[in-house]
């Protein structure tokens, strides 16, 4: 297990170093969620594993502008119920981020780096009229 500042996080353990190829349809359909996009873009910004809750109040931090009819609290429940439920394990499905519940931590998993350089210059995502 990896320990950051005396603290041991389960999940690390579990790291292989194997990696799937991800498909340019599977990038960009996890890229398109501005919500997926904020937590990567978080990660990105942040060395080693952060906490889940500080990914949570940032997202509930940059929605508040968006949707100032909803309180704080309430946008903030929203925002969590849709990261735990929706959002990590959408990431993790395919090996993106690895989290872990108990210690309510998140870190880069094993295809993280395939994503990375998308964040740094993002492609277009808006759908195409045929």
């Amino acid at each position: 297990m990896t320990s950051t500042q005396g603290e041991t996080y389960p999940f690390d353990a579990l790291n292989e170093n194997t990696s799937t190829r991800l498909s340019e349809v599977t990038i960009q359909e996890l890229l398109k969620n501005p919500r997926q996009r904020a937590i990567l873009n978080y990660l990105h910004a942040h060395d080693g594993p952060v906490e889940i809750e500080a990914i949570i109040e940032q997202l509930t931090l940059q929605e508040s502008d968006a949707y100032p009819s909803d309180t704080t609290t309430e946008l903030a429940e929203q925002v969590a119920i849709a990261v735990w439920t929706i959002h990590l394990p959408a990431l993790a499905e395919h090996d993106i981020v690895r989290y872990d519940r108990q210690s309510g931590m998140v870190r880069w998993w094993r295809n993280a780096g395939q994503l990375t350089t998308h964040l740094e210059d993002p492609p277009d995502y808006t759908l195409q009229e045929e």
